[in-house]
């Protein structure tokens, strides 16, 4: 991963690399971790490196002969600074056992041309962070305006008479298909979680995500651990509130499919400091408990102790408390 980090990389290597990435949990969360750390490194004030470490560490970590390309402009020191820093991570994770460049909105000129039904034998098409394209499946057209940035040209090997031209670029892609579809799902649970730039977008994605899978039919477990996800981690309380909401109005049965849906109501119920959300959070879990859905022993000690605690919201303390005479004595 610093090889992939640092684009010390070939073509061929990083698109085989981010492959990996997208079908492996554990290696998308080092990753992630690893790009969150090198971004502090790039933040950090400038230390001189003393030439006799920089030789040293030149020596053992760069090959000859090998191609690098920077991963984005900044002085040597600290392109180096930040490559050690990486390695050592990576070293010390091997032992113990284990977002680029910000991208800017596209002007609305840019589009991308709707992708034909797949014949048999086509390679599907997936989002990705790095892409790797041979110029004969590309058109040569390019259509509106599309904003191209960090381009960079690439001769990994003079003789075979290739080039590349690496950039990143926006487009407007529209994906169509029902539902219930597992493409759709997928890109719905990541838009959720790791998406919108601002509240107002999550709470949008929110709104559209409780009126199409509130309804039985497409309910899906992975959109509720999503939701979920929300709840636990997002800072604004105006989308807490919207994701209990919604986790409140999907089928029960989705609602407690999995540990971390009801983890969630449980620590917003015991936690958040917006008693609206408290609400939200109590309704659901009585909702579970109306429909006979078993409740674990985690969530019946919270609705005891927030029925009997004297300074919570009384509409909070009744629902615990209806949700307790709906359980019986355990």
């Amino acid at each position: 991963m610093p090889l992939l980090l640092t684009w010390s990389l070939d073509a061929a290597g990083r698109e085989a690399a981010h492959r990996h990435i997208e079908t492996c949990p554990e290696c998308h969360e080092e990753w992630l971790s690893m790009k969150d750390t090198w971004q502090v490194l790039a933040d950090l004030p400038q230390v001189d490196v003393p030439p006799h470490v920089r030789d040293r560490f030149l020596a053992a970590a760069l090959p000859q002969q090998a191609v690098v390309i920077p991963f984005r402009r900044r002085p040597a020191a600290r392109w180096l600074a930040q490559a050690a820093a990486v390695v050592v991570l990576a070293g010390g994770a091997y032992f113990a056992g284990q977002r680029t460049a910000p991208v800017r909105l596209a002007p609305r000129g840019a589009a991308v041309t709707a992708a034909q039904p797949m014949m048999q034998g086509q390679p599907v098409y997936s989002i990705a962070e790095t892409r790797v394209l041979p110029a004969a499946s590309m058109s040569p057209n390019i259509e509106g305006r599309p904003d191209i940035e960090n381009v960079q040209f690439v001769d990994a090997d003079p003789r075979d008479g290739q080039i590349g031209v690496a950039f990143d670029v926006t487009q407007h892609v529209t994906v169509t298909g029902s539902p219930a579809d597992k493409s759709v799902v997928r890109l719905l649970s990541y838009v959720l979680q790791n998406d919108p730039k601002s509240s107002t977008a999550r709470s949008q994605a929110i709104d559209w995500v409780r009126q199409t899978y509130s309804e039985p039919r497409y309910a899906n477990p992975e959109i509720t651990q999503a939701l979920a996800s929300v709840l636990h981690n997002e800072q604004h309380e105006g989308v807490r509130i919207r994701a209990v909401d919604t986790l409140q109005k999907l089928p029960p049965k989705f609602t407690s499919s999995g540990d971390a849906t009801r983890e969630a109501l449980i620590d917003a119920l015991k936690n958040d400091p917006n008693p609206s959300v408290r609400i939200k959070a109590v309704e659901a879990l009585a909702r579970m408990a109306n429909s006979g859905q078993s409740l674990d022993q985690a969530a019946v000690d919270t609705l005891r102790q927030k029925a009997a605690q004297g300074d919570e919201n009384l509409y909070v303390r009744v629902k615990a408390a209806e949700a307790l005479s709906k359980i019986g004595p355990r």
